[in-house]
């Protein structure tokens, strides 16, 4: 066996020279040789990084639960909100030697569906009046309190305190002096018959009556057409008189209508009246006359007044004295004696 190794050995070929520099001429060589690539191979190492990115957002679009969608917060509520200036006389003193006072305030009112708030005696005040200049007031020691001719009652003079009713009510009163009350005033006739008929089922066929809800109806927040139509109704009530063109307070003017009103408890022979603007129907004044002299007042002598400031729909919550308690005791300007 080691003589057949030996006998290998020795027929070994001899190991062949190294030549260097061909070796390195060769290894450039294959260094510059270009190598080839498949587009499909470039494609996919460029683009599969943004693949990658986008499959995830589209798992994430599907995948994830929808955001909430933002809560919308409730419209507030609509009110028919009604600024009024109140002003009345009242016959006070001696009733051998009577005078006169004279009441005045402001009311503002809001109404809505199911909620009413009131505030009334605003800016009220109480003064002596007379066509002497309240003399007989002075005479009498200016009392602080005086008592009404024919009543049982006395009259504070000086400042109103106001006060704030809020009230939750179910349908639509039309005035603060009318407790008839409306699901809807939108149903209400705008034909001034069909609208007579739907009064009267209300309050009967009393012409005064008819005519006073009427008049309340025209200060409503109601249609134009069914203002129209109250108005016209009026005028044709038995005894009514169509007053035309009429100024009130020197700078406002509209038309007017008048209609015989019973007597109060100091006063007869008064007739109301009505003022609208012609241009939009609204009310303008609504007041209580004397047609006679009475008590040294002359004839045509408002004995009360309503004057309408103010009528708008708005929809921001009403707009109260923050000094006043809610609901709290009225300090009314007539008192016990």
């Amino acid at each position: 066996m080691e003589d057949i190794l030996k006998d290998l050995a020795q027929a070994k070929p001899p190991t062949p020279e190294v030549d260097s520099a061909r070796m390195e001429r060769d290894l450039a060589r294959i260094v510059l040789l270009p190598r080839e690539r498949p587009a499909r191979k470039l494609f996919l190492k460029r683009f599969a990084p943004l693949v990658v990115i986008g499959a995830v957002i589209v798992l994430a679009v599907v995948l994830l639960p929808a955001p909430p969608q933002p809560v919308q917060p409730a419209a507030p509520p609509k009110w028919w909100h009604v600024l009024t200036r109140q002003s009345s006389i009242m016959i006070v003193g001696d009733p051998a030697d009577p005078y006169a006072v004279h009441l005045d305030s402001k009311t503002d009112r809001w109404l809505a569906a199911n909620q009413q708030v009131t505030v009334i005696q605003k800016e009220g005040d109480v003064t002596p009046f007379s066509l002497d200049r309240g003399l007989e007031w002075e005479a009498a020691g200016k009392p602080e309190t005086v008592p009404q001719v024919g009543g049982t009652h006395s009259v504070r003079i000086g400042p109103m305190k106001p006060a704030v009713q809020k009230t939750a009510v179910s349908g639509f009163q039309m005035s603060l002096h009318s407790q008839t009350r409306f699901d809807s005033l939108e149903s209400l006739p705008a034909d001034p018959q069909e609208l007579k008929k739907a009064l009267e089922t209300i309050v009967g066929k009393d012409t005064y009556r008819i005519g006073s809800l009427a008049m309340e109806l025209i200060s409503s927040n109601v249609r134009a057409d069914q203002r129209r139509a109250a108005f016209e109704l009026i005028k044709t009530l038995d005894g009514a008189r169509f007053l035309g063109d009429v100024t009130v307070h020197v700078e406002r003017a509209g038309i007017g209508v008048a209609i015989a009103a019973p007597p109060t408890f100091q006063f007869s022979d008064v007739e109301t009246q009505l003022v609208i603007s012609k241009e939009t129907g609204l009310p303008i004044s609504k007041r209580d006359v004397i047609t006679t002299s009475q008590f040294g007042l002359p004839a045509q002598m408002p004995i009360s007044e309503e004057e309408y400031l103010l009528l708008e729909e708005v929809a921001f919550e009403p707009i109260v004295p923050q000094d006043v308690p809610v609901n709290g005791e009225v300090e009314s300007p007539i008192i016990e004696r």
